[in-house]
């Protein structure tokens, strides 16, 4: 029992710390965001897209466009992309009810879009996509009632950066595996923590309780 019972404790530790540190660093490095769908945007027109919601739960969508690095001009050795896109984005319930909007430009030199991937360099490793990226919501539904997405996204009105991919990603709240995992195995180390802990005192007081019998008998 008392192999049995140090083994569980330094084992039940280990996991515990370090399923801990695992969780809480994948944790804090998460944008809050988990990718459910992605969906192709169509060069001309409205693209929609219907999202089944878990009720609670909250969602945001990403417009994402990305541009080819080659010929780009570049500023201090960072691509600038110049392009200015047209873009309509709502999300209505059966009802009707909009639940998000947004009306704009999707232009990389204008916030709230941001471009991704402007300061990579070569030699590290393979190169991420160049893209800019409008985030619409959050927002959540009452329901589990399907939700119409319906995205317009016009052509560059600048011309000058080449366009690879044009896109709609959904996200929910929901954590990633990953993060559950790390919190599943520290949960885990703690319980055989304890168990090993346990075990080592039922051993102590019997073996006391041996050494008191002992004595009596003497």
């Amino acid at each position: 029992m008392r192999l049995v019972g140090v083994v569980l404790l330094v084992l039940g530790l280990v996991a515990a710390v370090a399923g801990t540190f695992s969780g809480c660093g994948a944790l804090f490095s998460w944008n809050g965001r988990h990718p459910i769908d992605v969906v192709p945007l169509a060069g001309e027109g409205p693209t929609t897209d219907k999202l089944v919601p878990d009720p609670g739960r909250r969602y945001t969508l990403s417009v994402q466009v990305v541009f080819e690095r080659e010929g780009l001009p570049e500023e201090e050795g960072m691509p600038i992309v110049h392009a200015k896109m047209p873009l309509v984005v709502r999300v209505k319930d059966p009802m009707g009810t909009t639940l998000a909007e947004t009306v704009g430009w999707l232009d990389p030199a204008e916030p709230p879009n941001v471009l991704y991937g402007q300061a990579a360099r070569e030699g590290r490793g393979p190169m991420p996509e160049l893209l800019v990226e409008r985030l619409v919501g959050p927002f959540s539904a009452s329901s589990n009632a399907p939700l119409t997405a319906s995205v317009e996204l016009g052509a560059d009105r600048v011309g000058t950066a080449r366009i690879l991919a044009r896109r709609l990603v959904v996200y929910d709240d929901r954590l990633p595996p990953s993060i559950r995992s790390s919190f599943v195995i520290a949960g885990a180390g703690a319980l055989a923590f304890i168990a090993g802990v346990v075990l080592l005192a039922i051993g102590w007081f019997r073996r006391r309780e041996t050494r008191k019998r002992g004595g009596i008998r003497a």
